[in-house]
């Protein structure tokens, strides 16, 4: 049996195997759940009670001698749906003192700073910021992620990511060298989206967006190196205006 299911909804692998030996030896004794699950006594009785706590098993006492014995399966959904209804209530909470956790962090936040951001939920982490810094009519500067465009899997993830973009109204401007004009074919059409070629060469990978330079490269591993500071995004962004100037649609 594929027990993947239940350990996905919060059960520890012990719980798990309490859990199907109660209900395969059905009215038991703790000995024989030892026995049957492989786990150790000690073990078996702080897992029992938190069965019991989550209301999928129950006891009854015969001559001094507890006898365990597992709820219904069903009692598995109701189990789930009070999660759910506990997370939504929890989700409230954390919305609510949202504003208050990011003004701390605002309030103490250094003028200058760095990070580095590994791996793809990594690299979505910073997209994402690029999205939640900028208001609607707003837009930032991009210089091309060169041959890494070839790749399927980060073409899709554009696409996907151009449309949150186009949703909240949000302008880009792309230089790339001229040699990569085949690549932007699938951006073209994009609302929003502008881009020129230079014929020289041209850094890659570089965002500017408010007060952030986020450098972006996908070899090996996706990595993203983003700085913060007001004076270094202001010279990359007058750098990126004066080659806008020259470069061609």
């Amino acid at each position: 049996m594929d027990t993947k299911a239940l350990e996905a909804v919060g059960f520890t692998k012990g719980e798990v195997k309490v859990y199907l030996s109660l209900l395969k030896l059905g009215e038991t004794t703790t000995g024989r759940i030892i026995e049957k699950s492989k786990i150790t006594g000690s073990k078996v009785y702080e897992i029992l009670n938190k069965l019991i706590e989550k209301g999928l098993a129950s006891y009854i006492i015969k001559e001094k001698t507890k006898y365990f014995q597992a709820t219904s399966p069903r009692r598995l959904l109701d189990y789930v749906n009070k999660k759910q209804e506990e997370f939504i209530d929890e989700k409230k909470e954390i919305e609510h003192i949202l504003p208050e956790l990011e003004l701390i962090q605002k309030t103490k936040q250094k003028i200058q700073s760095s990070q580095i951001f590994e791996g793809y939920e990594g690299v979505k982490t910073v997209f994402s910021l690029i999205l939640d810094s900028l208001k609607p009519s707003e837009e930032y500067y991009a210089f091309s992620l060169g041959e890494e465009l070839r790749n399927e899997n980060i073409m899709l993830f554009l696409q996907n990511y151009h449309i949150k973009r186009i949703a909240k109204r949000i302008k880009v401007k792309i230089i790339a060298n001229l040699s990569e004009k085949s690549l932007f074919k699938g951006l073209y059409r994009l609302k929003g989206l502008e881009v020129r070629y230079y014929k020289d060469s041209v850094p890659l990978g570089v965002f500017i967006f408010k007060d952030y330079i986020a450098t972006f490269t996908f070899k090996e591993k996706p990595t993203c190196f983003l700085i913060k500071s007001e004076q270094i995004s202001n010279s990359y962004k007058n750098f990126f205006e004066s080659l806008w100037k020259l470069a061609k649609r």
